[in-house]
């Protein structure tokens, strides 16, 4: 992978990234998580060629980019003036956004305020916002057995959400949704590290891994559907727990173009990593011309 580098921006504000590739076309990739560094997604500069840049950074308060002085700063809109400030301070004039998980819900509030800034949006392992990610949890949850919903249970009413025991359960009940193709942590996985901070005070202020209640907590892209008229790729994994999420937004934007991998739950970028950047690349080469 390229040596880590940064791109300062307004404020006297940096993000750190990678970057591989010449342009003039560019994909700037937001990792999500909340509050993962770009690292399970460094296959992706393997697209990078002349013709097309692929950057990817760290958003803000995560790896060694800016970190605001409080957690409140920590919201999918801020997230977005973000991408816009690292648009500008590259130059970037041909804009395709991927947005990886909870990076889709960044990447669909800056297609809502910056249009003509965009070429195309891919939106991989993703969803419409908070009700989608509550209806994610419910399913994961309904399709959990009795006894690991049990104790689950019992763990969620004591309030232990830092013991061990509840964060392995916890992991334990998203594995098949998330990681249901990988022995192990692939090594990209391993690499990639998480902010708490920012993973918490977006998600769950609680650590309660079923109960959304940090800054996405209200916030809904799905009412921007009918007013995204970009090439649009939708990616998803078969067994991924936003499955019906990603179908419903590929069905409402009817420029979005839906693939779904067969083989795959949240990290298709890390279990069909051969299909998955064929994906990208062939919406790419039909996007940017090449």
């Amino acid at each position: 992978m390229p040596p880590a580098g940064f791109v300062k921006v307004s404020g006297n504000r940096r993000f750190e990234y990678v970057s591989r590739g010449a342009g003039p076309a560019t994909l700037l990739v937001h990792p999500g998580g909340p509050g993962f560094t770009y690292h399970y997604l460094r296959s992706i500069l393997k697209l990078a060629d002349s013709h097309l840049r692929v950057i990817l950074f760290n958003p803000r308060g995560v790896g060694r980019s800016w970190r605001p002085a409080r957690p409140s700063a920590y919201t999918i809109e801020n997230q977005a003036d973000d991408v816009e400030a690292i648009r500008r301070a590259f130059d970037i004039k041909e804009l395709h956004l991927l947005g990886y998980s909870a990076g889709g819900f960044t990447a669909l509030e800056y297609a809502h305020r910056f249009p003509d800034k965009l070429t195309s949006l891919l939106m991989c392992a993703t969803a419409g916002g908070a009700a989608d990610l509550r209806a994610a949890f419910k399913y994961v949850l309904e399709h959990t057995s009795p006894v690991l919903r049990l104790r689950l249970r019992e763990l969620s009413k004591a309030g232990d959400f830092k013991s061990k025991e509840y964060r392995d359960l916890a992991a334990r009940i998203m594995a098949p949704f998330s990681e249901r193709f990988s022995a192990s942590p692939p090594a990209d996985l391993r690499a990639t590290k998480v902010n708490e901070e920012v993973y918490h005070a977006m998600l769950t202020r609680t650590g309660d891994e079923f109960v959304l209640d940090g800054t996405i907590a209200r916030w809904d892209g799905r009412k921007y559907y009918s007013n995204i008229f970009l090439p649009m790729l939708v990616l998803v994994g078969r067994y991924d727990y936003l499955l019906d999420a990603s179908i419903d937004m590929a069905n409402r934007i009817r420029t979005a173009h839906l693939r779904i991998l067969p083989r795959s739950s949240h990290y298709p970028v890390l279990e069909q990593p051969r299909e998955f950047l064929g994906q990208l690349s062939e919406f790419l080469e039909d996007v940017t011309g090449d």
